[in-house]
């Protein structure tokens, strides 16, 4: 019997759970690894590297995913463009787009590591990363086809290929380089990154080259449309990404003139970045696995304009998350140091860990809400939104760390994350028209809207062009594989 939409829709959130649990335990794991074998310095070090390419990541890949992702569900909904041919759109304009930076990054990669980080060691790490921003940019449209396609389970056992195959490279590398110092570790770690990305996109194109349909003699989609989804949302995702970057760089700065020396400096970023937010972010594979299937999902409901069936599902996964993530918040306030010391064989983490556990509901819900505004073509606001954040923080840091340090930082995080979160969630409530624990009731015209079957505009001012794929830039490219 052929799977319902609900029930497939769980059956792929559980794979998708399943594989992210694996991925991020062994992530876990492998920081602790790599923080024994390099110190809390050289991982502040790798964490600055990783912050000037979650740039080069961001202005390579932004939009694509979401473009792939909803070029193909209209081609599958409506069938009046051809799959393929679509994909291949979508796969020449992020080759275009990451060759691009990539030749950029590395013909920049002195100056940045000399005036940016101050450090020109990390120009060769540099230069390394910039050979991947290709293969990430076509593994990102790859990922928003397989994500479209249903193909959840087979791309899974590619990204988990690619984990095995990063956590392999890097542990040779990085006990063949070492002991020759810091800069030598970071090389060894994106080296294995690189080679990870690429295996990345040959399995990826492997698995499209089996799984894809037949011709047709359909058109493919329309590259204005492509352009129309990913060029403002590179715009405004590329914004938000340099503020991000600019405040990650400014932050060992303030610490340095609060008083603390730069390895000092380093550490503390390390431990909060490096050690405490990987494990805060590790039970949310859930909510991420979900609010990446909600895309499709919600996308795919709105073209046939099943407004109930939409409010319905914002409404349970809300609760859902919320519920979630609350009781995550507790176990982690009560148990964070030996949560700390199963992980790190250490209890530097826990005084981070407890400190920020209350803002995990803030942070999961959050993420299944940014998820939720994608498929409701929302995306203009969220990436507003994100851009109010980034520059409340950057302006933050450059007030508050110099005079108060740690302690300003954990300021900022929780400003940065209440106000997010308050301005992303009223957005989808009002869009949506629900209220969060309290009975139901549509109005009178969403109820005979019910029964309309026309194509649901969810809002007339809607622009569909924005996707932050980085989980607000501080998960995949922003802490240690």
């Amino acid at each position: 019997m052929k799977l319902t939409i609900k029930s497939q829709l769980f059956k792929h959130t559980v794979i998708m759970t399943a594989v992210n649990l694996i991925m991020r335990s062994a992530g876990v794991a492998f920081n602790a690894y790599l923080t024994r074998k390099i110190g809390s310095a050289g991982i502040g070090l790798f964490q600055l590297v990783m912050s000037v390419y979650s740039l080069a990541v961001t202005f390579s890949c932004a939009g694509i995913r979401l473009a792939g992702t909803r070029i193909i569900v209209e081609a599958s909904a409506l069938g009046k463009t051809d799959i393929r041919k679509s994909l291949r759109i979508c796969l020449a304009f992020a080759a275009i787009c990451g060759s691009f930076f990539g030749i950029l990054l590395f013909s920049l990669s002195g100056i940045i590591g000399s005036v940016c980080l101050s450090n020109v060691q990390t120009a060769s790490s540099l230069r390394i990363l910039a050979v991947s921003l290709p293969f990430v940019a076509m593994s990102s449209a790859f990922g928003g086809y397989f994500t479209a396609t249903g193909l959840i389970p087979q791309y899974s056992f590619v990204q988990m290929l690619e984990q095995a195959s990063k956590i392999g490279i890097v542990v040779y590398l990085t006990d063949k380089l070492s002991t020759r110092g810091t800069a030598y570790a970071c090389m060894a770690i994106v080296a294995g990154m690189t080679a990870s990305e690429i295996i990345s996109f040959l399995l990826s194109s492997a698995l499209n080259a089996v799984t894809s349909p037949q011709k047709s003699d359909k058109p493919p989609a329309k590259l204005f449309r492509l352009l129309r989804i990913a060029i403002p949302d590179a715009a405004g995702a590329c914004t938000r990404s340099i503020l991000l970057t600019a405040e990650h760089l400014l932050i060992p700065r303030g610490f340095e003139k609060s008083g603390s020396g730069c390895a000092e400096a380093l550490a503390a970023y390390g431990r909060i970045h490096a050690m405490a937010m990987p494990v805060m972010l590790y039970p949310s594979a859930v909510i991420s696995s979900l609010s990446a299937l909600l895309v499709p999902e919600l996308a795919r409901l709105g073209e046939i304009g099943d407004r109930a069936a939409i409010n319905a599902s914002v409404k349970r996964n809300l609760k859902r998350t919320i519920v979630f993530s609350s009781v995550c918040a507790v176990i982690f306030g009560i148990f964070a140091p030996s949560i700390s010391k199963a992980v790190y064989k250490t209890a530097e983490a826990a005084e981070y860990i407890r400190i920020l556990s209350p803002l995990i509901p803030v942070m999961y819900t959050d993420m299944i809400t940014d998820g939720m505004l994608k498929g409701l073509d929302q995306q203009f606001y969220s990436m507003k939104y994100n851009i109010i954040d980034s520059a409340l923080c950057v302006i933050l840091v450059i007030a508050l760390l110099p005079k108060y340090a740690v302690k300003g930082y954990i300021l900022i995080l929780y400003a940065s994350e209440l106000i997010n979160f308050y301005l992303s969630l009223g957005r989808l409530l009002t869009v949506c028209e629900i209220k969060i624990f309290t009975r139901f009731r549509a109005s009178s015209k969403l109820q005979a809207s019910r029964n309309t079957p026309v194509r649901l505009k969810i809002c007339s001012n809607a622009r569909p062009e924005y996707e932050y794929q980085i989980y607000r830039d501080r998960a995949k490219h922003s802490q240690a594989p």
